[in-house]
């Protein structure tokens, strides 16, 4: 689902929770993650920021970006897809429909989020 964003994300995720930039084998990354699938577990967080987002103040600086429409012209190359896009292409995998309605219910949120962290195909 969100396959430009593993590699960042992964980075990040070592930087802050692990005390700074360090090369790691396969086998420390599963050890410091403490068994879980780091995959799926981004795709939760992902989608469970996503409602986060959506429930917030419109005033937020975060909510104002995820909402505004970027204006000017991209380069001539096939559209990069965007992380709402992307996220809302997950939804249709998983068969969520009006997402919009159901973050307002979070423990319907949390289900929706725990099926992302289970389904393989994201």
């Amino acid at each position: 689902m969100f396959d430009g964003y593993y590699p960042i994300l992964i980075i990040i995720i070592i930087i802050i929770q692990y005390g700074g930039w360090k090369s790691r084998t396969n086998r420390e990354l599963e050890e410091l993650s403490k068994g879980e699938n780091i995959v799926k577990w981004i795709k939760g967080q992902t989608i469970s920021w996503l409602g986060h987002l959506e429930r917030m103040e419109e005033d937020r600086i975060p909510k104002k970006i995820f909402t505004q429409e970027l204006e000017g012209t991209r380069r001539r190359e096939r559209p990069r897809k965007g992380w709402k896009e992307e996220v809302e292409r997950g939804f249709q995998v998983l068969g969520v429909r009006r997402w919009r309605e159901l973050v307002i219910d979070r423990e319907k949120w949390r289900g929706i989020v725990r099926q992302a962290k289970a389904h393989s195909g994201l």
